[in-house]
């Protein structure tokens, strides 16, 4: 035997093995995760393709409606909500929702989770909205015997309505998918649609409010009348001028018929209830404003509408359910520039683009001290007017036109029934001077002497901004006269005391601007003047009274101070015959 001890080495220690059952769920979850990824790539192609099928169809779709191609348009509504309903189905997956939460990542599939959802939720009701459009329309709004389809708009009413809510509901899923993060490849296509309904939601939300009054004003309900006001802006007021011609309308099942023509020589003899309006209008401008010439005095239609109303039932016509007022400027603005011209008896055919020169000079040339020949003819030429704007229905033309005549103030409607008037504010065709708010003023001109030389009174702004965030701005308003040297009698200044002064127009310059505005002073060319300073509305009221003489300008200026947010820098009115111009100058110091 040797010496040498035998060693003994150990066995290696058998290798654990994981049980069979973990190797079973580590390969599931593997498989879950490789099925999970490839799910969410999968939706998220599916909802891009799906999405830029819906983006290169819409200008298609737009293209057809303008075009009035209702088939083809309901076609491809059909593929856009399809399309669209497709990505939102993508997107709504249980492996593309829990996607979300991964840093980053998760950020763009929110975002474009949020475009599929708001893009489905727009398009869904789109081919049988279409569909309605294109019944409504394809009768015909407004029909030749002026009748509108009361139940046209009563089919288009929850359409409005029911997209109203969805506007809402798609603006909240494209910002709860808004993030800094967001790859602008997705942001660039996504941004310019929040953007649109953020826009669009207003408008559409007044269109909800409006619509379903629409009907009841139409006479659905039953014959409402109508007192059509032509006021006359060569005796300026600020609600457009004096009321010199009347018609009334049955509006009866949205048919539409004038009854009855007048001039204000039936109303000389009544007065208005002015406590109607309240004891503020009363302080302001007192019982004067019960005669027919000065109805219009205040500063919003609304308050004109009430006295209008009581004015005529004073005199024994009827009283009207609704009062509409009309100048010779938004006469011509609803019949548009490309209207026929208007046989007006002894001046022949009339451009539209010449209605308010013959209504407001011509005529009184024409006709000279032949007072109630003149009024006849007025009264009589605008309600053909006003006929011929009915004829025309419904347009492009005539919507454009009833805008422009609104938004310069040429026309205002007035109801009687408070829900309709509401509805009449929201739609901003009331006139009314609205809340005190920050960077507005209205301005209107009121003129205080028996004439007709208001039509040749132009009135031109100049705005200047404040230099610093807080400071002071200035508004400057000239009045230029630019009357012919020869005028006849009854247009010319009747109260002038010298011959000399008898083509002098004399205005007060009224003033509303928000009461939390500093007024640091007016003056006139330069001088400094006493205000009026009074409250109507809840806006300050500033007044102030000058002879504009002819062939020269007049310059009344305010100054203001305040926060560059509260100062002004929008004028709304005066509404004269002609336009005025609002021109930004150089800040103010």
């Amino acid at each position: 035997m040797s010496g040498t001890a035998e060693q003994h080495v150990p066995e290696p220690a058998p290798r654990r093995r994981r049980p069979p059952v973990l190797r079973i769920v580590l390969g599931v979850v593997l498989l879950v995760l490789l099925a999970w990824a490839a799910a969410v790539a999968v939706a998220g192609v599916q909802a891009g393709r799906a999405l830029q099928r819906v983006a290169d169809e819409v200008p298609r779709l737009e293209a057809r409606v303008r075009a009035e191609d209702w088939a083809g348009a309901r076609r491809g509504a059909a593929r856009v909500a399809e399309d669209a309903a497709a990505a939102d189905r993508a997107t709504s997956q249980l492996p593309y929702r829990l996607a979300t939460g991964v840093p980053w990542v998760g950020d763009q599939l929110r975002a474009v989770a949020g475009g599929a959802r708001a893009a489905a939720l727009l398009t869904e009701p789109l081919p049988e909205a279409v569909g309605v459009v294109d019944g409504v329309l394809g009768r015909g709004l407004v029909s030749a015997d002026r009748t509108v389809d009361v139940a046209g708009l009563q089919e288009l009413t929850p359409i409005v309505l029911d997209y109203r809510t969805r506007i809402e509901q798609a603006r909240t899923a494209l910002h709860a998918g808004e993030s800094p993060q967001v790859l602008p490849v997705i942001s660039s296509r996504l941004d310019p649609v929040t953007a649109q309904l953020d826009q669009v939601s207003a408008p559409l939300g007044t269109a909800a409010q409006v619509l379903p009054q629409l009907p009841a004003l139409l006479g659905a309900e039953g014959p409402r009348t109508y007192l059509v006001a032509f006021t006359n802006p060569a005796e300026i007021r600020p609600v457009q001028g004096i009321v010199g011609a009347y018609a009334y309308l049955s509006v009866d099942g949205g048919r539409i018929t004038l009854t009855r023509t007048g001039t204000d020589n039936d109303l000389y003899a009544a007065r208005a209830d002015v406590s109607l309006v309240g004891q503020e209008f009363l302080d302001l401008y007192g019982q004067d404003a019960a005669r027919v010439q000065n109805v219009t005095l205040g500063g919003s239609a609304d308050e004109a509408g009430v006295l209008t109303s009581s004015l005529v039932a004073a005199a024994g016509l009827p009283a009207p359910d609704v009062v509409v007022f009309v100048d010779p400027v938004g006469l011509g603005q609803l019949l548009g520039a490309e209207h026929p011209p208007l046989q007006l008896g002894p001046f022949g055919d009339v451009a539209t683009a010449d209605l308010a020169r013959t209504l407001m000079y011509d005529a009184y040339v024409r006709f000279g001290t032949d007072q109630d020949a003149r009024k006849a003819f007025l009264a009589a030429t605008s309600a053909a007017a006003f006929e011929a704007v009915l004829s025309d229905g419904l347009s492009t033309a005539a919507l454009d036109g009833a805008r422009q005549a609104v938004d310069s103030g040429h026309l205002a409607v007035w109801s009687s029934r408070p829900p309709e008037q509401a509805a009449l504010v929201a739609a901003g065709v009331a006139g009314v001077l609205g809340a005190p708010r920050d960077g507005v003023v209205h301005v209107g001109l009121t003129g205080v002497v028996p004439s007709k030389l208001d039509y040749w009174v132009t009135p031109a702004f100049t705005v200047s901004p404040p230099c610093a965030a807080t400071g002071s701005s200035s508004l400057s308003l000239s009045l230029t006269n630019s009357v012919p040297a020869d005028v006849p009698a009854y247009v010319s200044n009747a109260a002038a005391p010298r011959a000399a002064d008898r083509r002098t127009a004399v205005e007060t310059v009224s003033l509303w601007v928000a009461p939390w505005v500093g007024l640091d002073g007016v003056s006139v060319d330069g001088a400094p003047v006493a205000a009026a300073v009074d409250e109507e509305e809840g806006w300050r009221l500033v007044r102030v009274t000058v002879p504009v003489p002819p062939g020269t300008s007049v310059t009344v200026d305010w100054r203001f101070s305040g926060s560059a947010d509260a100062l002004p820098r929008t004028v709304q009115g005066p509404t004269t015959a002609s336009a005025p111009t609002v021109t930004t100058g150089g800040c103010t110091p």
